[in-house]
């Protein structure tokens, strides 16, 4: 039997799994959580890096290269009611780089494995640091890659996640920093008492889309921030105030003395993340004219109404000192304002009404007023022209309006009597001499006319040196003196006494000088009179060196100008001093001088002194001071005294005030001679030998017309004569000697 058998081949293909259900992005801000983007920024333009992986990984085992790769970008998309979506995916439309995608049947799919996507680029005006990725519904945030799989679902290739993804990016925010200026010094420091605080700016955004500033939408042309300055000028927003985007700031309001004129608004972009633009600098800065003013007033006389000619007013600010003085024209007319006289002329010169007038430290300029805005003083100045006229009071005024002229009216001065000063100035005694001292004391008799009875005045004087014309200090201080009052008659005669001490002003001459108040306002003295000539005689007083005489008579204690050398001998010295100043204390010292040698006395190589200290009681005393010492040696020398006297007021410093020494002084001087002889003493004679007496009994006085001894009386009679006649002879011998 036969078989019959057929072959036949069948080929059969299997189609991979895919899906074509793929990853949506949609890119939104972060802080608003919206698909609108701020200010300039926009989100359109991100890019998304996708690896695919054939096969099933996770984060930590990924292969190092992938299967594909792809980059994407976000591109704006309208749904059909309108609404802009800014959307990413995995379709040529989107695709900025990489492979070809997977297709099947003309659609764009995914087979199998692990797909990756980062935000590999973030849109203009964003930040890539930060970013996350949301699902749908999920509040879980994905930072950097997100991963996920295509996995089998039964027949079915599916992925693990959501197809669906919100990317939120943050957006770039800065800030601004202005600067105040002047406009007419371009200092940032205001004039007069202007001042650039609190100047006000509003920023002003120029963006199409809202800005979300301080959790707060503002739209285009809206002001998003409002600051004020500092002290110095300057004010600044935080450093992440501002979305990235376009932004005006303007002032809105000056700060107090300014106009907002030459105010500027400015343009500027916020560009860079966290980064203040700073528009401090010179030619960003936002400037302001200060408010200037003038002022205007005529100056008479009381009673004749007489218009004042040449009177000088000077303006002071009172916040910075500065000062300027106008004068008065020929009807007794003044003004600031650069219609009556140019600021360019003779500017700040004061001397005439033609001079012009300019505050502040920018050049002058006809178009504005002289005057700052501030507070000034204006005093009317002493003048021949209002001689003998009672002076309005200082008064102040403020400029605080621009381009106004402030009329000070009609400012009259009253007639006055004229106060006159009168002094004289003598010692204690009435002397117009005083001797140099440690405390002396002149009085100024001052005679005052012309005062207002129940007026409280001071006067005040002081001692000038005339050789010097300047102030007398002692120990750095000024000899003055006041004395407060109130006048009980228009004449009144007061004393001031200046006690001080002189004692080195021997021959100068002291000047009295006198200023008389007027204390109606004690805050404000006002000088009503003075009197201070130094060539006056009647205010002068002169001070003569203070002389000390001295007067010396050297003797021995017994008074005699001759001494006999010795052992231990004495030399008294009378002093008389003459010119002492009383309740001084002083030392006289004194020592010895061998005229022969005109050389100090030296006795075992000491100098022979002594001296005495006192404190006068009078300014005439007698002192004595005694010297003894060894003159066994002198013999036949002169001796002189030598005195010094010394102020000890300052013990550390002692003055000699005197001295006397002159070798040839015979008042000073004592004679020192030598001791005389002593005689020898005669011997005695020998006694006779006695005569054999007779045996009877015999007495030992003799008798009656006994001659018994007379021969021998008498000759001891006659030895003793010639010795005492010997002794005579060698005294008045040695006398003829010494003299």
């Amino acid at each position: 039997m036969w078989k019959l058998e057929r072959h036949a081949t069948l080929n059969v293909s299997d189609t991979p799994k895919v899906t074509d259900t793929l990853i949506k992005l949609f890119k939104i801000d972060m802080e608003t959580q919206k698909d609108t983007p701020q200010g300039d920024a926009s989100l359109e333009g991100a890019e998304f890096t996708w690896k695919f992986y054939a096969g099933h990984y996770t984060a930590d085992n990924l292969p190092g290269e992938p299967t594909k790769t792809w980059v994407t970008k976000t591109m704006a998309e309208k749904d059909s009611d309108g609404t802009i979506h800014y959307v990413s995916r995995l379709s040529d439309e989107y695709k900025v780089s990489g492979d070809s995608f997977y297709t099947q049947d003309g659609k764009n799919v995914l087979p199998l494995g692990t797909l990756t996507v980062e935000e590999t680029k973030a849109p203009s005006g964003y930040l890539l640091d930060g970013a996350y990725m949301q699902a749908n519904g999920s509040e879980e945030q994905i930072k950097g890659m997100y991963l996920t799989q295509i996995i089998e679902d039964g027949d079915l290739a599916v992925l693990s996640g959501s197809n669906q993804y919100h990317v939120s990016d943050k957006v770039i925010r800065g800030g601004v920093k202005i600067q105040k200026r002047d406009l007419e010094t371009s200092a940032t420091k205001g004039q007069g008492s202007a001042t650039l605080k609190d100047a006000e700016f509003e920023i002003i955004s120029l963006n199409d889309n809202a800005v979300l500033v301080e959790g707060k939408f503002y739209n285009k042309n809206e002001v998003v921030k409002t600051i004020l300055t500092d002290i110095e000028g300057v004010t600044s927003t935080s450093a992440d105030l501002l979305p990235y985007g376009k932004y005006r700031i303007e002032e809105s309001k000056a700060p107090e003395g300014y106009l907002t004129e030459g105010a500027k608004p400015i343009e500027f972009e916020i560009t860079e993340d966290r980064k203040i633009v700073d528009l401090t600098g010179a030619d960003t800065s936002i400037y302001n004219q200060v408010k200037r003013g003038d002022l205007e007033g005529v100056k008479i006389g009381a009673g004749t109404h007489q218009c004042l000619a040449g009177v000088p007013f000077r303006i002071t600010s009172k916040t910075t000192g500065e000062s300027h003085i106008i004068v008065t024209d020929d009807n007794g007319q003044f003004s600031t304002s650069s219609d009556w006289a140019s600021h360019k002329n003779n500017t700040n010169a004061g001397k005439t009404s033609e001079d012009g007038i300019w505050f502040g430290t920018s050049e002058p300029d006809d178009s504005k007023g002289a005057l700052l805005y501030d507070t000034y003083e204006i005093e009317e100045l002493r003048c021949d022209s209002n001689k003998g006229l009672k002076l309005i009071p200082p008064f102040e005024i403020i400029v605080s309006r621009n381009h106004t002229v402030i009329d000070l009216g009609t400012l009259t001065d009253e007639y006055e009597k004229e106060i006159s000063i009168h002094t004289t100035a003598t010692s204690k005694d009435g002397e117009k001499t005083l001797v140099a001292g440690k405390e002396v004391t002149i009085i100024d008799t001052v005679t005052l006319e012309g005062l207002v009875k129940g007026t409280k005045y001071q006067l005040k004087g002081w001692q000038m040196v005339k050789e010097e014309n300047a102030e007398l200090l002692i120990d750095g201080n000024r000899v003055e003196h006041d004395y407060t009052f109130t006048a009980d008659s228009e004449e009144m005669k007061i004393k001031m006494e200046y006690t001080f001490n002189a004692a080195a002003l021997g021959g100068k001459d002291l000047v009295t000088f006198e200023e008389l108040y007027d204390l109606s306002d004690k805050e404000e003295p006002v000088k009503v009179a003075e009197h201070k000539d130094i060539e006056d005689d009647e205010q002068t007083v002169s001070i003569k060196e203070r002389i000390i005489k001295i007067h010396t008579t050297a003797t021995s204690k017994d008074g005699e100008k001759v001494i006999e050398a010795g052992k231990d001998v004495t030399i008294v010295d009378t002093v008389t001093l003459d010119g002492l100043e009383v309740g001084t204390k002083y030392q006289l010292k004194g020592w010895q001088m061998v005229k022969e040698e005109n050389a100090e006395l030296l006795i075992d190589g000491k100098r022979v002194e002594n001296d005495y200290t006192f404190t006068a009681d009078k300014e005439k005393m007698e002192i004595q001071v005694s010297f003894t010492f060894n003159a066994a040696e002198l013999a036949g020398k002169h001796l002189v005294t030598f005195e010094e006297l010394y102020d000890i007021t300052n013990p550390d410093e002692p003055t000699k005030m005197t001295e006397h020494k002159d070798i040839e002084d015979e008042g000073q001087t004592v004679t020192v001679k030598e001791l005389p002889e002593t005689p020898e003493e005669p011997k005695e004679p020998e006694q006779p030998s006695t005569p054999d007496t007779p045996s009877h009994k015999t007495t030992d006085s003799p008798k009656t017309g006994d001659s018994t001894h007379i021969a021998e009386f008498a000759i001891l009679l006659g030895i003793s004569a010639a010795g005492l006649a010997f002794a005579a002879y060698k005294k008045r011998r040695s006398m003829k000697r010494d003299n």
